[in-house]
Order: structure tokens, then sequence, then C-alpha cells
């Protein structure tokens, strides 16, 4: 009888131990899952289309994407499948940039990865496209860089190069480190 109260009380004790012990590891749990709560967007938006000024009420830039999500504590935006046109004086749509995924920091510095893909779209110039991996962009002075193989597709010519670094307001651009360049005779 002594060995059944025994064996009894050992077993409760097991079962105490084990409740205590499940919900300190879920107070655990649900203390990480709060703290990683800053790191959920503070809202995101399907179907986004946007448009930037400069100060003098001139467009800038059009950004359209498919998804976005916004951090506030990063002050980062991400887009999925950015769409980006860039303005000539506010009215002549100059460039268009494309890519799989992109983060706005700060409102200001857009990266572009995955397939970017970016055409001029004035009718007499003579870069017709570009492609890269990965291209970052200052928004407000237009200024842009690519770590990554880049090939520039023109009117006569074709180069490419393991960086590359311009101005697209400018119309700027410099293939850097490998650089290789086939020219045809227009005809």
């Amino acid at each position: 009888m002594i060995f059944k109260r025994l064996c009894m009380l050992a077993l409760l004790s097991v079962c105490g131990y084990s409740t205590y012990y499940l919900f300190i590891q879920h107070d655990k749990r649900s203390g990480q899952r709060d703290s990683s709560d800053t790191e959920k967007p503070l809202f995101t938006a399907e179907k986004v289309k946007s448009t930037s000024y400069t100060e003098q009420g001139e467009r800038n830039y059009k950004l359209d994407s498919i998804y976005l999500e916004h951090f506030l504590e990063r002050d980062e935006t991400h887009f999925k499948k950015p769409i980006l046109w860039t303005y000539q004086d506010g009215t002549n749509q100059e460039w268009r940039l494309t890519s799989h995924f992109a983060v706005l920091k700060n409102n200001r510095t857009m990266t572009m990865k995955g397939n970017v893909k970016i055409y001029n779209l004035l009718p007499d110039s003579r870069i017709k496209s570009i492609s890269t991996e990965e291209l970052t962009l200052d928004l407000v002075t237009r200024d842009f860089w690519s770590k990554t193989k880049t090939d520039i597709l023109g009117v006569g010519f074709r180069s490419n190069g393991n960086q590359m670094k311009g101005n697209f307001g400018l119309h700027q651009m410099e293939l850097i480190e490998q650089v290789n360049s086939k020219y045809e005779t227009i005809q």
C-alpha cells in the first residue's frame, strides 16, 4: 500500500513538473513571437500605382507593383514585380525598369533584384536596353550602380561588363571590369 502511494506521488510529481515545464516553454515562445512582431509589415497592398513629383511639381517617377510590404522600423518597402518609369522634364517617359523584387530604403534608394531589365523609351536614344541581376538607384539624383554582370544593347552595338555605374538623367553609363563590345555597321 505504501509502495502504491509512493508510485502515485511520483507520478503526480512528474505530471506536475511536465505541466510546469510546458507552461514555461509556452511563455518563452510567446515572448519570442512578441519580439518578432516588429519584423511584421506595418501595412501591405496589392496592385499598387504611385507617382512621385519633384518640388517644382513635375513628375519624377511612377512606380507600379503587384504587391508591397512596408516595414516601419527598418524604413523599408518591399515590392514584388515592380515597374518603375522615370520622366524627362516631367512629361516624357524616359526609362522603364523592371525586376522580380525591389527594396526601397528611406524613400530614396531602390535596389532592384532578379532579372533587372531597363528600357530607354526615348525614340532617338542610342542605348535601347540594359539587363543585369541587381541594380541600385538613387531616386533623387538618378545615379545608379550595379556590381553584377551587365549587358547593354544599343543602336549598332552590344557591350557587357562585370559592373556598371551611371546617371539616368544625364544618360551617362560606364561599364567596369572585363568590358567586351561588338559594333555593327548600320545600313
